[in-house]
């Protein structure tokens, strides 16, 4: 094989081998299943521990990433989950909690000149 296609072929094995960690890596509540019969899950969170006043409703999931959300950069969010169904809702699971990391891009350079 010429060297070209080695090299193709490696950095496509390199990639595939990649991929799946660099998806995983994107910030996301992960929870275990509840017994009984269970409709779906509801997310609750806010910024003050202990106190969740916002809800998203999930479905039947036992993940959701973050970014489903719409959460303040540089602030810590306190998050629980409770499962549902027609008769009701579960008590909180344990609470966890995640800063939002500053995802504004820098401003651009000043006194830029050529000497």
């Amino acid at each position: 094989m010429n060297r070209k296609l080695i090299l193709l072929l490696l950095t496509l094995v390199v990639f595939v081998w990649l991929a799946p960690t660099l998806v995983l890596a994107e910030p996301r509540l992960v929870w275990n299943p509840s017994s009984g019969n269970v409709t779906g899950y509801r997310i609750y969170f806010g910024q003050t521990q202990g106190s969740h006043s916002n809800s998203k409703d999930v479905g039947n999931v036992t993940q959701y990433l973050l970014s489903g959300l719409t959460l303040e950069e540089k602030k810590t969010y306190y998050f629980v989950a409770r499962a549902y169904n027609g008769a009701g809702e579960s008590g909180d699971s344990n609470e966890v909690s995640w800063l939002v990391p500053d995802m504004t891009a820098p401003l651009p350079p000043q006194g830029v000149t050529a000497q």
